[in-house]
């Protein structure tokens, strides 16, 4: 997948350039509100400048497969006109658009297709729940929400109690997606729980709060990366067995922990604020596990 700017020839008879037409990029764009459809992401994609007739545009109609052969995630089996369908594009700003080329293995077609699905639903939902008198929800009822995405044992227990450290992560970016969405799922991908994402808070303090809870979590997702990339964790999963892990450097532990408890504490103070219960990390004492 390339941005707009970049893409190859299409494979085609004639060698012609075949991006996506501007008929099928406002659709591409329309279906998901104008947001990037990567749900650890959903930033808006236009805005106005100062001029009053002119608008910003940094979202981009990239290809779920590749339009040319060695392009990221290229599928041999499709015909042109399929490669160059709106069926094969994906909504994102330009920085996702980037991300997931320069990471084929790790954003494959099948993971861009569900980003693709989650933010089209997310998207439709935000407009019915707009066109339903009555049903926008406070502030107070979105941070019971977001309390019931973050009471969860990868906000409860230290790291290194973990049963399994993958889960974590997934769990992790599962709490992304419903802070930023407003869509809670299980593992399976069912809903749990739908109300709005953080971007409906109406007080901009709240929201720069839990803006700052994303962000944190994020961190948590890229240090999580890299402790396995340079061997500070070591994941060794067995088939049919219980995942086997060895921390190689304690101090990731020490910094999960603490920058968990950070999350949680940033959150709490929102909702002592609006009158709510808190959490607490760890939901135990420290040395009596």
């Amino acid at each position: 997948m390339k941005s707009k700017s970049s893409l190859k020839p299409g494979d085609t008879k004639d060698g012609l350039r075949r991006d996506f037409s501007k008929a099928d990029r406002d659709i591409l764009a329309r279906r998901v509100g104008f947001r990037c459809s990567n749900p650890d992401c959903r930033k808006p994609t236009s805005g106005p400048r100062k001029e009053s007739d002119k608008a910003i545009d940094i979202g981009v109609a990239a290809h779920i497969c590749a339009a040319s052969p060695g392009g990221p995630r290229y599928d041999s089996t499709m015909s042109s006109d399929e490669r160059t369908s709106p069926k094969n594009g994906i909504w994102l700003c330009q920085n996702c658009a980037k991300l997931v080329d320069n990471d084929q293995h790790r954003y494959g077609a099948g993971v861009l297709e569900q980003w693709k699905s989650l933010s089209e639903n997310t998207a439709l939902l935000e407009v019915e729940a707009q066109s339903s008198p009555g049903t926008e929800p406070s502030d107070v009822e979105l941070l019971r929400f977001f309390t019931q995405c973050l009471d969860r044992p990868a906000f409860q227990d230290p790291f290194q109690q973990e049963g399994s450290i993958e889960d974590f992560d997934r769990a992790i970016e599962d709490t992304i997606v419903a802070l930023n969405t407003g869509c809670l799922r299980d593992r399976q991908g069912h809903v749990l729980s739908q109300a709005k994402g953080k971007a409906f808070l109406r007080r901009h303090g709240w929201r720069r709060q839990m803006d700052a809870v994303v962000d944190l979590l994020r961190a948590i997702r890229s240090r999580y990366d890299q402790a396995l990339k340079t061997g500070e964790i070591h994941v060794n999963p067995q088939p049919g067995e219980r995942e086997f892990y060895v921390f190689n450097n304690r101090e990731v532990a020490v910094w999960m922990d603490e920058t968990r408890a950070q999350v949680i504490a940033l959150f709490s103070n929102l909702c002592v604020e609006a009158g709510l219960q808190g959490l607490q990390f760890p939901r135990r004492p420290w040395g009596h596990f």
